[in-house]
């Protein structure tokens, strides 16, 4: 499957390239397949991608920002290239790439920081650069307008930190960040913020540093589908043990919604988001443009 996935992928003429296979790619990739618009995968975990190799979709199996990698996408001949990275430096070195190679073609970039962003943004790459995080933003702050009392954020990436930080700038609120992988966070930290580098998916494990019933909100940000369980299951003890407390979860399966509901609680979705966002400023011919 990979060597055919590879050979479809090379015969590719003015089709849209997708780079990293994350939750807003499969959107991405997903729209392509049920409109017929024409595209390519670039992603370097074979594993990640079995299924659409499985169905003879066109994939190239490898890193990004090796030169091979793009010609076998056939990247001087795309429309549109979709990066989507964790990791800046590959996001840049994608870009830089792509638009020697092709300098006519649109590039739409993820990427956190702002001054990334500019760098992105002017030229020669002239890409458009966007953070799904902060168009998240939107809905949090519906959220979190005019509220009171403490608020808990549990996760670990742009998203978690920028919520936590968001509630810390209210007034009169204590904002308590359960992040177990990072010892800091990428916005100024201020007093009423407090950061622990744990994992918090008991109530137990809150109650150690917090009163819950100081607390009205709880925003569980975790991305990875593995955590899901451990999401509804604090949702739920929350739901028991504190109904006073207002629940947010991140989920990237819509069909999730149903469960998280029963808890009382809200859901939100990152690449959802992003993907409605980006269908707004891509071109006319994208293959992810709404229909008219």
């Amino acid at each position: 499957p990979v060597i055919t996935s590879r050979i479809l992928a090379s015969h590719k003429r003015n089709h849209a390239i997708i780079i990293g296979y994350h939750h807003l790619s499969e959107r991405i990739i997903e729209h392509c397949i049920m409109y017929k618009k024409q595209f390519c995968l670039i992603e370097d975990n074979e594993e990640l991608v079995e299924d659409l190799l499985n169905a003879k979709h066109p994939i190239v199996i490898g890193d990004a920002t090796e030169t091979t990698s793009l010609e076998l996408a056939n990247a001087k001949y795309a429309k549109e290239v979709f990066i989507n990275m964790d990791d800046v430096r590959v996001a840049i070195i994608c870009t830089e790439k792509i638009r020697k190679m092709n300098p006519h073609c649109q590039i739409y970039v993820r990427a956190f920081a702002d001054h990334v962003q500019e760098y992105l943004r002017e030229p020669p790459l002239n890409a458009f650069s966007f953070s799904t995080s902060k168009w998240a933003m939107e809905h949090i702050h519906e959220w979190t307008k005019n509220k009171i009392g403490g608020a808990i954020v549990i996760g670990r990436d742009n998203l978690t930190h920028r919520i936590a930080y968001h509630i810390s700038q209210q007034p009169d609120r204590e904002v308590y960040l359960f992040d177990d992988i990072n010892d800091g966070i990428a916005f100024v930290v201020n007093e009423h913020l407090h950061i622990y580098q744990e994992f918090a998916c008991y109530l137990s494990d809150l109650c150690a540093h917090v009163k819950l019933e100081k607390i009205t909100q709880v925003f569980i940000c975790w991305k990875e589908e593995s955590e899901f369980d451990e999401a509804i299951y604090l949702t739920s003890k929350l739901r028991l043990r504190h109904p006073h407390i207002e629940v947010f979860v991140r989920i990237f399966d819509e069909e999730l919604k149903d469960i998280i509901k029963k808890f009382n609680a809200k859901t939100f979705s990152t690449s959802k988001k992003a993907f409605k966002e980006l269908q707004k400023v891509v071109s006319k011919d994208s293959v992810i443009a709404q229909k008219e």
